[in-house]
């Protein structure tokens, strides 16, 4: 038997002991949870990310800092609407229409080149926030490129009339954010390229317009004109309807970008506690390995010890008597040859007073032996007479009366 054999005993010994029905509410509990954890496991390995980590400005966010009002305000305006949760480089953009990337949590590392693409085709993108490193670079080439700075714009008016501004007289924004003008985006250096700005405020720009090949970038310093707190201030909202175009042109938005959980893939990409599930259960194992590794030990018996047959313990005892003097050998055995003798007055129908000659002869009429009569009415001397009473005794113990 292997050394594992005993916690195995162990364990299904106390699983036993368990009642049924608590045992069967442990075995649905346990299958929950294992469910649950292989659903979230691969939906974070093959499926999309959930949608129940979100981060600032996404569509499906209601509360303030989102722009789920945003996005109703276009399908009230007629604007077919897809909310995008692959990456950009994985998605079929709509051409001509509007693309809102609004404070990604992501780098955009992987997309900003699906990005250039789509502006070159003819589509617009809204790009909302600081950008991270690299960004604008990718978008807009070499040269000078426009400083994003933490200064709120105040409130911002339109500096150049363009279709990205057409209805919107003055915009408000309630966070810091706005652009540094640069030599680039006072006068353009291409055809192709070129930048200006777009809303204009007392400390800087809150939006500059961007065109690249046959498509328009718009650099938002902050989404928070077009957040659910902030869209229904000033003219906000028709500055969001200028963005997404004439009526009925598509708009999409970048959710892929707003999931915490698209960083991430395996056990990284589950939900944090999850993760911390899985580190409680990974503590869990290596405590009940150490705490069994203290019971392995020698195989168990094949059966439970009982205890020494009767047999050795009368022997031991007619040793014990047998080893003394024959008065204390008479005076033990005196309680147990009194039994026998009652015992056997009661099997041959005599009086309780008999003497031993009556006994002997009343004997000789039945099946008892001789010998076992003997035993009884004569007196031990000896260990072997003293085992004698007591097998005679357990005879007629387990014969019952005698005819």
């Amino acid at each position: 038997m292997s050394a594992t054999a005993p916690a195995a005993v162990t364990v299904t010994a106390r699983w036993h002991q368990v009642p049924r029905r608590w045992r069967a509410v442990m075995v649905i509990a346990a299958g929950v949870i294992v469910v649950e954890f292989a659903v979230s496991f691969a939906g974070a390995v093959y499926g999309t990310p959930s949608r129940s980590i979100l981060g600032p400005a996404s569509s499906l966010d209601t509360s303030g800092n989102g722009t789920a009002a945003l996005a109703q305000l276009f399908r009230d305006r007629q604007h077919p609407i897809r909310q995008l949760v692959v990456p950009v480089s994985a998605a079929a953009l709509p051409v001509p229409g509007t693309l809102f990337v609004l404070d990604p949590q992501n780098k955009l590392t992987g997309d900003l080149s699906a990005l250039h693409r789509y502006l070159t085709a003819g589509g617009r993108v809204v790009l909302a926030g600081r950008p991270a490193e690299g960004t604008l670079r990718a978008l807009l080439g070499p040269g000078p490129l426009p400083i994003w700075q933490a200064a709120m714009p105040g409130p911002s008016h339109p500096a150049a009339p363009a279709s990205e501004n057409y209805e919107a007289l003055t915009v408000v924004s309630n966070a810091a954010g706005s652009w540094r003008a640069t030599p680039r985006s006072r006068a353009a250096t291409s055809v192709t390229e070129r930048v200006h700005t777009l809303l204009g405020g007392p400390a800087g720009a809150l939006a500059l317009l961007a065109e690249v090949g046959q498509g328009r970038l718009v650099l938002l310093a902050s989404s928070s004109p077009l957040d659910n707190g902030c869209l229904a201030r000033a003219d906000n909202a028709a500055f969001a309807l200028d963005l997404a175009g004439p009526v009925a042109a598509p708009v999409a938005f970048d959710e892929y970008d707003h999931l915490l959980t698209s960083s991430g893939s395996g056990i990284a990409g589950l939900p944090g506690h999850w993760q911390a599930g899985l580190l409680l259960a990974l503590v869990a194992v290596v405590v009940w390995i150490l705490s069994a590794a203290r019971r392995f030990g020698p195989a168990t018996a094949a059966s439970r010890e009982l205890v020494p047959p009767r047999i050795a313990h009368v022997d031991a005892v007619a040793a014990l008597l047998a080893s003394g003097p024959p008065a204390r050998l008479r005076a033990g055995a005196e309680p147990l040859r009194q039994a026998a003798r009652e015992r056997l007055c009661h099997v041959l129908r005599a009086r309780d007073d008999a003497t031993d000659t009556e006994l002997v002869t009343r004997a000789e009429s039945t099946a008892l032996s001789s010998d076992l009569v003997a035993a009884i009415v004569g007196e031990p001397r000896s260990e072997e007479d003293l085992l004698a009473l007591g097998r005679a005794y357990a005879t007629l113990t387990k014969t019952g009366r005698w005819s």
